[in-house]
C-alpha cells in the first residue's frame, strides 16, 4: 500500500451527499454514504448487514489506509469461505459468500488513489468474485462486451427473468462517476429481473470497470454517441422489445441519461437519480471551492482546492484520471467538467422521464428540478423524504423503494405503449 492518510480535518460533507435520518451516522465524511451503499446491497444479497458493522468498528473517520484495510479484510475472509463451500460442493453456500465479497472489494477500492498498487487489483477482486457468485447462482446473467468504436468494447452484463427467448422490456441501466457494473446488479438490475424486465448493467467510457479495462476510455461529454452503441446492441437482441426499452441512470448518470435521450429517440421511457444539468456545481462544492466565485478568477486555484475529506481526495484523483485530466491543471480539470452540460437540450427530450431526488441531496429549488420543470414531454418527479427513509442520494439507503418508484413508472408507460 502506497496511500497516506490523511487527518481527518474535513468538514462534514453537505452538498449531494447529506447527513440525514435515514443514513447510519457512523461517521462525518463520505464514508458514511459508502457505508449505506454496502448496507443497501443486502436487499440482494450483495452484503451481510453484521459484515458491515464489523468491518467499520475498525475504521477512523477520514482514515483512507484504514478504510481499505477494514474492508480488504472482511472480503479475504468471505471470499475463503466461498471458496471452501465450492470445494466442499455446497453451490447455494459459495454463491452468496462470492457475491458478498464482491461488494466487500468493492468498498475496499473504493477510495484507493492512483498510485496505490492495490486499486486495480481489489477491483479485480470485485469482478472476479462477482461473476463466480452470478454463475453458482442459477440467475441468467451473460457477461456481455457491447461492441463500440475503434474496435474497442464496453463491458457489461445481461440479465434475463427466464430462458424464452421473446421480446420483453428491457432497462439499460448505468452508474455515474464511480458505479460499477457489478453492483448495479444489486442496486437495480435484480429488481428488474423479478418483474420480468430484461436488464443491460453497462459502463460507459471513463466509469471505473471501462477505464480500469482499458485506460483509453475515458469520460467524454457525448454520451448520445456512446449510447448509440449499447442501443444497437441490445436492439439486435431477439429476447428485446424495441418499443419497451428504458434508460436509468444515477448520480453522474443523471446528465448522461438525459443527454442521450434527447439525441437517441430509440430509448423510449428514462429515469433519473437524480436529473443534473451539469457536473461543476457540486463538484465545486465538494473540493472546497465557493461556487459563486469564479474559479478562472482564482489566482492560486492549486492552494484555495480543500482535498481534506476523503470525497475531494477521490474527485482531485482517481476521478479526475478518469476524466482524462490528472496530469492537467486543476483550472483545465474545472473547464473540462463544464462542457459536461445539458443546457439548451430541455426541448430535444421528448420521451416520458421520470426524476427522483431526495431530501438529503437538498430540497426541489435546485438546478435538476429548474431543468425538470422546462421539460415539455411527459415527465414525473419523485422527492424521497427524510421520513421514507430513502432520502440519500441515489436512494442508496432504501433501493426496495426506489425500486418500486422506477419500475411502477415504467410499467405504466410501457402499457399505454401496448
Amino acid at each position: 500500500m502506497t496511500t497516506e492518510s490523511p487527518t481527518p480535518t474535513f468538514q462534514q460533507e453537505t452538498t449531494v451527499f447529506m447527513s440525514t435520518a435515514g443514513m447510519p451516522g457512523r461517521f462525518r465524511s463520505n464514508f458514511d454514504f459508502q457505508l449505506a451503499l454496502a448496507l443497501g446491497s443486502a436487499d440482494n444479497g450483495g452484503s451481510a448487514v453484521g459484515e458491515c458493522f464489523s468491518t467499520i468498528s475498525k475504521i477512523e473517520d477520514g482514515d483512507l489506509q484504514g478504510w481499505y484495510n477494514a474492508w480488504a479484510e472482511t472480503a479475504r475472509r468471505v471470499e475463503g469461505i466461498a471458496t471452501e463451500c465450492l470445494a466442499g460442493g455446497h453451490r447455494v453456500s459459495a454463491s452468496e459468500a462470492f457475491l458478498r465479497a464482491s461488494t466487500y472489494w468493492r468498498s475496499a477500492g473504493f477510495f484507493l488513489e492512483r498510485a496505490d498498487e492495490t486499486r486495480i487489483p481489489a477491483w479485480h477482486r470485485n469482478r472476479h468474485c462477482f461473476r463466480s457468485g452470478m454463475e453458482l447462482s442459477g440467475i441468467l446473467c451473460e457477461t456481455v462486451e457491447v461492441p463500440y468504436e475503434n474496435h474497442k468494447s464496453l463491458p457489461g452484463y445481461f440479465l434475463r427473468p427466464s430462458t424464452a427467448v421473446e421480446p420483453r422490456a428491457t432497462a439499460i441501466i448505468i452508474g455515474g462517476g464511480d458505479m460499477t457494473a457489478e453492483e448495479l446488479y444489486f442496486f437495480t438490475g435484480a429488481a428488474a429481473v423479478q418483474r420480468g424486465y430484461n436488464a443491460l448493467l453497462v459502463e460507459l467510457p471513463g466509469q471505473r470497470g471501462a477505464y480500469y479495462s482499458d485506460p483509453d476510455l475515458t469520460f467524454r461529454p457525448d454520451t448520445h454517441v456512446q449510447l448509440r452503441y449499447v442501443v444497437d446492441y441490445v436492439l439486435n437482441r431477439a429476447d428485446v422489445d424495441p418499443e419497451r426499452l428504458s434508460l436509468t441512470g444515477y448520480s453522474m448518470g443523471g446528465l448522461f441519461v438525459p443527454r442521450a435521450v434527447a439525441f437517441e429517440k430509440r430509448i423510449k421511457a428514462a429515469v433519473t437519480s437524480s436529473l443534473t444539468p451539469s457536473f461543476l456545481p457540486s463538484i465545486l462544492s465538494l473540493i472546497g471551492l465557493d461556487g459563486d466565485e469564479p474559479y478562472s478568477e482564482i489566482a492560486d486555484l492549486e492552494s484555495r482546492v480543500n482535498a481534506s475529506s476523503p470525497m475531494a481526495r477521490l474527485l482531485l484523483g482517481d476521478v479526475r484520471e478518469r476524466f482524462g485530466m490528472l496530469d492537467r491543471p486543476i483550472k483545465d480539470y474545472l473547464d473540462y467538467l463544464g462542457e459536461f452540460d445539458l443546457w439548451g437540450l430541455e426541448d430535444e427530450i421528448t420521451c416520458p422521464l421520470l426524476n427522483i431526488g431526495g431530501a438529503g441531496e437538498g430540497d426541489l429549488s435546485g438546478d435538476g428540478h429548474r431543468f425538470y420543470e422546462r421539460l415539455r414531454g411527459r415527465k414525473a418527479e419523485r422527492f424521497i423524504q427524510e421520513s421514507e427513509g430513502g432520502e440519500a442520494h441515489c436512494a442508496v439507503n432504501n433501493r426496495s423503494l426506489a425500486n418500486q418508484i422506477e419500475f411502477d413508472f415504467l410499467d405504466e408507460v410501457f402499457a399505454e405503449n401496448e
